[in-house]
């Protein structure tokens, strides 16, 4: 695998029959990674204890290929930001299980990520699996011709605080960031619908290193075209119980279904990726935050900006995905409590009240809360166990699961095939793990 000029990676056909491989997980990153593998010619079985593909935290996100917000939360200003959540002043943070042990462990471990050295590193390993992301998506794209709702004029970041708005001008933009200024002025031109934030809208960036795309909608094609034109079988309603081992290799996913033999395993399970490797005598540090969308019919397209955008000053995502509005916000530390809570949803919907009422349907909306796999740096476990060096693990995307999945699929393959990434380090730090460089 050699990177391109355009920071893509070249993928390699592998000669001859390939391994039997079981991916466990048919969310965003299972069926991408899926991709790959039957690319390279494996034979491959998708297990999910899902009725079908991308129903848990792939269902209702964002919609944003967010190469522009790979950045790490874990930073100098996250101990603050953390601090306001505990006291109830931060509506973007919630904190519902305090005293949730696993909370407490993952939380040390993200005040160690939050010097300035340790975000730099990590937000560098981010944007650059995200800019992977985005390429192989769009040579994805061009290659299976799935409409999926995808734009790629870029992303608005807007702020209605003068006082954000002057500290990000404050930061890196232009050259290779894809960002640009722009006035308020500048914004509501290129993006009319903006008009609805009038006296409010301070300024903003516009990104051209982003896209949009239903990620559900791409998933579920994905999956009907590995069955019908790669022979990759899907497993759904069926539940992984364990892994069934023989001294360091493991022989067999032990399922609510009887026993799957495969030769190699790939872990894109998400949230439930440490319970999987406990009994192993690993440890993931992935916590799941629960983020929450609603998705409205859109009644008056011409009131509804194209291009999506980040509100940058009340921390939600507004993206238009055909004649729908998909609106998301809120990282709540609630253990795997996935429940929708009418409050927060309260949010969401006073928010699109207060600049969209009229151009979509309130009484129409959708809601839904996903909860996503995070890890203290932000970057992925990716890579291959060391004790057990026929499993590999593909989880802890995070908020970025969308952005990073194509990529992150392309580089384990390989990976499995023996070559290297040519990313440099990418992968969350652990000592049982062989990541890609």
């Amino acid at each position: 695998m050699t990177a391109q000029s355009d920071g893509s990676i070249a993928r390699t056909e592998i000669q001859g029959e390939g391994q039997e491989i079981a991916v466990v997980g048919a969310g965003i990153i299972g069926v991408t990674t899926a991709y790959h593998l039957a690319r390279a010619g494996h034979r491959v079985t998708v297990i999910d204890r899902a009725a079908g593909p991308a129903e848990t935290c792939s269902f209702a996100n964002a919609g944003i290929i967010a190469v522009g917000h790979a950045e790490s939360w874990a930073g100098p200003d996250a101990p603050r930001q953390m601090l306001r959540a505990l006291a109830g002043r931060d509506p973007s943070v919630r904190v519902s299980r305090l005293l949730d042990p696993a909370l407490w462990r993952w939380g040390l471990g993200f005040l160690r990520n939050c010097s300035t050295a340790a975000h730099k590193r990590n937000s560098d390993a981010m944007l650059r699996l995200a800019r992977l992301g985005r390429s192989t998506l769009q040579q994805m794209e061009a290659e299976l011709g799935f409409p999926f709702a995808q734009g790629h004029d870029g992303v608005v970041y807007l702020y209605t605080s003068a006082r954000q708005f002057a500290a990000r001008l404050q930061g890196p933009i232009g050259g290779e960031t894809g960002f640009a200024a722009c006035s308020a002025d500048q914004l509501t031109e290129l993006e009319p619908a903006l008009s609805a934030f009038a006296g409010q809208l301070q300024g903003g960036l516009v990104s051209n290193v982003d896209s949009k795309g239903d990620c559900r909608s791409f998933a579920r094609q994905l999956a009907d075209w590995l069955a019908r034109e790669k022979g990759v079988r899907f497993r759904f309603g069926c539940e992984v119980a364990g892994i069934e081992r023989d001294a360091n290799r493991a022989n067999a996913l032990l399922t609510d279904q009887g026993r799957i033999d495969c030769a190699q395993i790939v872990l894109a399970t998400g949230v439930a990726t440490p319970r999987l490797l406990r009994p192993l005598g690993l440890r993931a540090s992935i916590y799941p935050v629960k983020g929450y969308s609603a998705t409205y019919p859109i009644l008056d397209p011409s009131r509804i900006p194209a291009r999506p955008f980040v509100d940058e000053t009340s921390l939600l995502a507004v993206t238009r995905l055909d004649d729908r509005l998909r609106v998301t916000a809120i990282a709540e530390f609630a253990g795997h409590d996935n429940r929708v809570r009418p409050d927060r949803l309260a949010y969401l919907d006073d928010y699109v009240r207060r600049h969209f009422k009229g151009a979509v349907d309130l009484d129409g909306a959708s809601h839904w809360a996903g909860l996503r796999p995070t890890t203290p740096s932000g970057r992925p476990y990716l890579g291959q166990l060391k004790p057990v060096p026929n499993i590999w693990i593909n989880a802890g995307h995070g908020q970025l699961g969308w952005t990073m999945s194509a990529g992150a699929g392309l580089v384990l393959a390989n990976q499995i095939a023996g070559q290297a990434s040519g990313l440099g380090a990418i992968s969350e730090q652990a000592g049982w793990l062989n990541a890609p460089q």
